[in-house]
């Protein structure tokens, strides 16, 4: 992978974490089945990668506001 840094758009951000919560689920959901995971553990997994979608999903609102705030506060 490559170490420059590139930008990318909130809303791709957002669909590849909606991927990567989907995958996990069924991934947790198979490992509370086969006993190598507690139930609660698992809903954890799954909360943190929700509240990450609901952050991206909240910049992606506010990102005009932010951006903003931050060109008022650098100029």
């Amino acid at each position: 992978m490559s170490e420059g840094r590139q930008m990318i758009a909130i809303a791709s951000q957002i669909q590849e974490m909606e991927l990567a919560s989907r995958l996990r689920e069924t991934e947790v959901t198979r490992a509370v089945q086969r006993g190598t995971m507690r139930e609660s553990v698992g809903e954890m997994h799954i909360a943190r990668l929700r509240a990450g979608i609901a952050t991206l999903r909240w910049l992606e609102r506010n990102e005009a506001k932010i951006k903003a705030r931050v060109a008022g506060a650098t100029s």
